[in-house]
């Protein structure tokens, strides 16, 4: 069951910088599901593309999402899609895409001193290779 407030975090293992302004971009779309009276129930859709409207993410750079408040509709997981478009044909590696997840919106893995990414839980993982510079990539997750 999800917890009661989660955000999403992004790293770039490209090799290359992503820049908002040569058409790199980020998009991802998730939907709550639970299951409540004996069906299933799926919540409104949302999309966040990490605040990742002007700039640039480096290599190894990572960035985190709006926090989602789950304390009312208690979903129980997500289904959602990982869109990347780089903007760099030397871009060789990986993005990846994890969830964080607080009981109380105050106490985040991340903020520790002894944050690692193996706080975190991998939903997703999409492969980048040189051959795709400004195509999009995607893929479908469930958490």
């Amino acid at each position: 069951m999800l917890a009661k407030f989660w955000r999403l975090r992004f790293i770039n293992e490209t090799g290359q910088t992503m820049t908002f302004a040569g058409a790199a971009r980020i998009a991802i779309r998730v939907m709550g599901w639970k299951i409540s009276s004996g069906n299933l129930t799926y919540g409104t859709v949302i999309t966040e593309d990490l605040g990742f409207s002007s700039g640039t993410i480096a290599d190894d750079g990572e960035v985190e999402g709006t926090v989602v408040d789950n304390s009312s509709n208690i979903f129980w997981g997500l289904n959602g899609t990982f869109e990347i478009t780089h903007d760099l044909d030397a871009a060789v590696g990986q993005c990846r895409l994890f969830i964080e997840e607080s009981d109380n919106n105050g106490n985040w893995p991340s903020d520790s001193n002894d944050f690692v990414i193996d706080d975190l839980t991998l939903i997703s993982v999409l492969p980048i290779d040189n051959s795709g510079v400004d195509k999009s990539r995607s893929r479908n997750f469930k958490w």
